[in-house]
């Protein structure tokens, strides 16, 4: 799970709870202007649908920002790091795939 202060994570959907191999769906709550919380997969690809609110993405000397009702694909391999651009709460649905759990 998320122990970065401002940072909460929801899983919904999952391997142990629905039995889904292939992937796993789930919330990030990010607290106004939060930043900090930083992860890596390297076998496990992402889709970031952005539901409410502002943020950025970096990774690899890149960023990109990402506001309500983008998708961005996330590829395994790469650092990625979240910021909170606004004074709102964001919420991110995520995609995984293969599921953590």
């Amino acid at each position: 799970m998320c122990d970065v202060k401002g940072f909460r994570v929801k899983r919904l959907i999952t391997r142990s709870r629905e039995g889904s191999d292939k992937l796993m769906l789930g919330l990030c709550f990010i607290d106004p202007h939060a930043s900090g919380y930083k992860w890596f997969f390297s076998d496990k690809d992402e889709v970031y649908y952005v539901l409410k609110g502002r943020a950025r993405l970096k990774w690899g000397g890149s960023s990109v920002e990402i506001k309500e009702g983008d998708a961005v694909y996330l590829p395994a391999g790469n650092e990625y790091e979240l910021e909170n651009l606004g004074d709102e709460e964001a919420v991110i649905v995520y995609v995984l795939s293969p599921p953590i759990e």
